[in-house]
């Protein structure tokens, strides 16, 4: 922590102090007209009441709330612009020193819906967006996932990484929660593969959340909002994407405003092909009597296909019950698919290299799922602005069937078949899982920045995996029950949690304080082997935020948190598979979670055309879940390895992390991120070594505006070498091209895609465990796709930015609504 501490101060000193012009201020907060939902992100402009000249400026927080400061004495003109909406002017504001602080309650935003004939875009919303306890990712202006899913979109946000199985990560830790909406969904479980990127509006990265937040995920919370449509009448997208290969996706978003009632379904449909071919080496040091100091290595070859596809049906509707009351509701239908095959070849050599067997292993494999997700949600506002009261149920269900064929045949030296080590396999697997949350939120402000919130969440979990496996009898020349291999598993989940914030300003210093408790029971139930297990733990998660605006342009924050990492069912599932009797994996019912302290300094300046956050973070992680890998001897006198879950005592992470973005001409833009950080994990009270590693990852997005509506984005992306309790993963880096024209007046939009342009993409990693066994691994996935896609708007379509010409126009009458310039 003292190195912390000084780093901090240090990140603080550099970028200097600005000291206030004035003591008065200009507080408020937007709202749409329509939803009463908070508009956050906006920008408002003071205006010079004599000139209209740009005074000040401030980006509107995530809640719609803003301050203004420091102000002068004297008479202004507040201009509120976001895209999408009419931009709002309210003129004559009077600052004085008799009334320094000037509150202008609760602003509407309209949505621009006037319909123009031949507008020029002239402005699109930033990429990136910063608030101090999050940054906001902008998908729709991302060119380098088009035609993609959640994971490409991920690829290009600030703080996180994915590697080749589309694991998430975020400063070099995957325990992450990804919420859907600001809630859980069944389709954040279902891998981020499986979301349209075409659905995505915009990632909010929260590396620190508060005790509102669920505790869940010690990396933090990734929030993905999806797109919702705010103008009335009839509007919709449609878009249709190709890539190589027979990949390919479309949608239909559509949407109806009308009244009081806003209806909403879309469509999507995807279908990908991938395969890749993968390597290792694994040199086995073992002792036996007959062989004392033995070696042994085994070669392996592998090569895969994986073919897959969903089609996600959603309907859904908002209604204003009164002004100040509105209800949601939606249901989503999913089917998925998927095919694979693989094949493996395995060359077995003595301790001189030569050759004693070989092996070769087919896998084929089939899997549909069916998923149904209900949710309703409550709003009601207040005449106090910003008191509120939420309420959310979310219920789901899935079943997914599946089967799988593996066939191993053995060879000798020679080349011969040996019949009695073959090893043929089929599997039949059902797991159906269901899933039920409620939340009730509350939020009362006290004075201008002053407020308390509290709510309670109660969600149940249940998993059932069943899988039938049998294996061929060499007597009876049938597929017969594997005792060994058939497995059914049950696992139960109740969580039950309150919380409460409290937070107020005492000049440019602001603070938060909360805490959240929660209630876990959990049940594991392996029912093939009777084997059943209770776990139940209470626990706090404090939270601390502390914050001190030098001006509107330069803030910096410091926070802590309490975090937990629960065990999933693959981790805590004690059957023994052995699918792959060269590799067998097994879970620990066992298990304890993972719980991190997490601290972090934050520091945000804006500049005119420049924005720039440093932030510094440590965590002290224990009872850390790692993969842990044993070589052993199957019965057939082959090395083989078993890899399975425990808690490693304890853990570190500290680093520095740098964001920014930059205008550098009106037809170039400029957005990028690194972050440096060293992970240590110490598994010493288990008998392995500790380790630790300097780590970083970085991106950069370059976009261009050309003439003839023509935009081009430049994408790089490298995360270094990685350390894993074991050994490492080697560096990764990728780069991609995106190009979009604009075709029909603004409404369609061609597009061309390309994936990982210098074919860099692979995935290597080395792990090592004394006395057992050495291995390389290296896998290169299909990742070099060209896509072609092409998108339409109907509807209502607003194609109107600002002009930076017209800064200077005087409102007129008490308030206007400015449709266009």
């Amino acid at each position: 922590m003292k190195h912390l501490l000084r780093l901090s101060i240090i990140c603080i000193l550099l970028f200097g102090y600005t000291a206030a012009q004035g003591q008065g201020k200009i507080t408020g907060k937007l709202q749409d007209a329509t939803t009463k939902q908070p508009v956050g992100y906006a920008t408002a402009a003071l205006l010079s009441g004599r000139d209209s000249a740009i005074v000040s400026s401030a980006l509107v927080d995530g809640d719609g709330t803003f301050t203004v400061a420091p102000v002068a004495a004297g008479r202004y003109h507040l201009k509120v612009s976001f895209v999408g909406y009419a931009t709002r002017v309210v003129p004559n504001i009077e600052v004085s020193a008799a009334a320094p602080s000037v509150d202008l309650g609760v602003i509407a935003m309209r949505s621009a819906s006037t319909q123009l004939k031949a507008v020029e875009v002239v402005g699109q919303r930033a990429q990136v967006e910063y608030g101090l306890d999050r940054r906001v990712y902008n998908v729709g202006q991302d060119l380098s996932t088009v035609g993609g899913t959640a994971v490409d979109v991920m690829q290009n946000v600030p703080s996180v990484t994915v590697d080749q199985e589309g694991t998430v990560s975020m400063r070099g830790t995957s325990n992450i929660t990804i919420l859907i909406d600001g809630k859980p969904s069944a389709l954040s479980g279902l891998g981020l593969d499986q979301i349209p990127a075409s659905t995505i509006d915009r990632v909010e990265v929260i590396t620190n959340p508060s005790s509102k937040y669920d505790p869940s995920g010690t990396g933090g919370v990734l929030n993905i909002i999806l797109k919702k449509e705010k103008q009335r009448g009839l509007n919709g997208v449609a878009s249709v994407n190709a890539g190589m290969g027979n990949r390919y996706n479309t949608s239909l978003n559509l949407n109806y405003r009308f009244g009081k009632l806003n209806l909403f379904t879309n469509y999507d449909f995807r279908q990908d092909y991938r395969k890749g071919t993968g390597s290792v080496f694994r040199t086995n040091y073992r002792r036996e009597e007959s062989k004392p100091d033995s070696t042994s290595y085994l070669e392996q070859e592998s090569e895969n296909e994986n073919r897959r596809g969903n089609h996600n049906v959603r309907f859904g509707a908002d209604y204003q019950l009164t002004d100040k009351q509105s209800i949601t509701g939606s249901v989503l239908y999913r089917y998925g698919y998927r095919e694979n095959d693989g094949n493996t070849f395995y060359r077995f050599l003595e301790e001189n290299r030569s050759l004693n067997s070989t092996s070769n292993r087919a896998t084929t494999g089939d899997e549909t799922s069916r998923l149904f997700e209900y949710t309703l949600g409550y709003r009601m506002t207040f005449d106090k602005p910003g008191r509120e009261l939420t309420a959310d149920a979310v219920f789901n269900q899935e079943e997914e069937r599946g089967q799988d064929d593996f066939r191993q045949l053995f060879y000798n030296a020679e080349g011969r078949e040996t019949p009695a080590r073959n090893d043929l396999q089929k599997n039949q697997g059902l797991e159906k899982e269901r899933e039920f949350s409620l939340q009730v939120d509350y939020v009362h402000p006290f004075s201008e920045k002053g407020k308390w919130e509290a709510g309670y969440r109660s969600t149940f979990e249940r998993s059932d995996e069943d899988v039938q496996a049998t294996e061929f009898n060499r007597i009876s020349r049938r597929y017969e029950n594997s005792i060994g291999r058939t497995n059914h598993f049950v696992y139960d989940e109740w969580v039950h949690a309150v919380y409460g914030n409290y937070g107020d300003a005492i000049g440019k210093f602001s603070y938060q304080l909360g805490s959240r408790l929660e209630q876990t029971n959990i049940v594991t139930d392996q029912i093939t082997q009777g084997k059943r297990n209770n776990i139940e733990y209470l626990n706090l998660f404090p939270s601390l935020f502390l914050t001190y605006e030098f001006s509107q342009e330069q803030k910096v924050q410091t926070s802590y948190s309490r975090r937990i990492d629960r065990p999933w069912t693959g981790q805590l599932n004690p059957f023994r598979d052995v699918s792959d009797a060269l590799n067998v994996r097994e879970g620990n019912p066992n298990l304890r979670p993972e719980f991190t302290d997490s601290y972090e300094v934050n520091y945000l300046h804006f500049w005119k055309e420049t924005t720039a956050t440093v932030g510094v973070f440590y965590r002290r992680m224990t009872d850390v879940v790692q993969s842990i890998r044993n070589q052993f001897t199957t019965e057939n006198g082959e090395n083989a390895t078993l890899s399975t879950f425990q808690n490693i005592a304890s853990g570190e992470s500290y680093g520095l992390e740098l964001t920014g973005t930059a205008n550098l001409f009106k037809w170039w833009s400029l957005n990028a991120n690194v972050s440096g950080f060293n992970y240590k994990i110490d598994a010493t009270e288990q008998g392995l070594a500790s380790n630790s590693r300097l780590s970083w990852t970085s991106r950069l997005n370059s976009n261009f505006t050309l003439p003839y509506k023509t935009e081009v984005q430049l994408s790089m992306n490298y995360r270094s070498p990685t350390v894993t309790v074991q050994g490492e993963r080697s560096s990764f880096f990728t780069t991609s091209l995106s190009a979009r024209k604009e075709v029909f007046g603004g409404k369609g939009n061609i597009i061309l895609r390309v994936q990982d342009v210098f074919n860099t993409m692979r995935f290597n990693s080395y792990t090592f465990s004394e006395g057992q066994f050495e291995e390389t691994s290296r896998y290169k996935p299909q990742s070099q796709i060209v896509f072609v896609g092409f998108s339409y708007r109907f509807g209502n379509v607003s194609q109107k930015k600002e002009r930076g010409e017209n800064e200077g126009e005087l409102p007129n009458g008490p308030e206007r609504e400015v449709e266009g310039n």
